[in-house]
């Protein structure tokens, strides 16, 4: 057998195996890593247009929005970071207190903010707007 030829030959195979296992490997990880992020971007997303779309619309009991706004406030705990959660939980403490100065715009600032971030966005530094249009009875 020709040793000379059969050993640079198994050293070539044997780091080309290596080789293509941690590129293999460390394609897994940053594949998992960015599935991670999009899902946590999308759900803190929703939870965003959640709270937003009830915001300054008065008591949230009994409307359409009540049930998305929970689901949100829920998201956020799952999936926000710890001064987001912190903000959901006391906007959802004040609320249960039925205290009239709850507000979910610190909160929405954290989260505009966040995902502005990671959507590479430059920070706008202004307080956000919630416009609404009130339905009204024609007479």
């Amino acid at each position: 057998m020709n040793w000379t030829l059969l050993f640079p030959l198994l050293i070539t195979t044997t780091f080309g195996i290596l080789g293509w296992f941690a590129g293999h490997r460390l394609s897994i990880t940053r594949d998992r890593a960015n599935k991670k992020r999009d899902l946590r971007l999308s759900f803190l997303l929703e939870a965003y247009r959640r709270l937003e779309a009830g915001t300054s619309r008065g008591s949230l009991e009994g409307t359409e929005f009540a049930v998305s706004f929970e689901s949100a406030i829920a998201d956020i705990q799952l999936l926000g970071t710890p001064e987001q959660v912190l903000l959901a939980k006391k906007l959802a403490t004040s609320i249960a207190h039925r205290d009239p100065q709850a507000s979910a715009g610190p909160l929405l600032l954290s989260l505009r903010d966040e995902l502005r971030e990671h959507l590479d966005l430059k920070p706008l530094g202004e307080v956000p707007l919630h416009f609404r249009l009130k339905v009204g009875s024609k007479s």
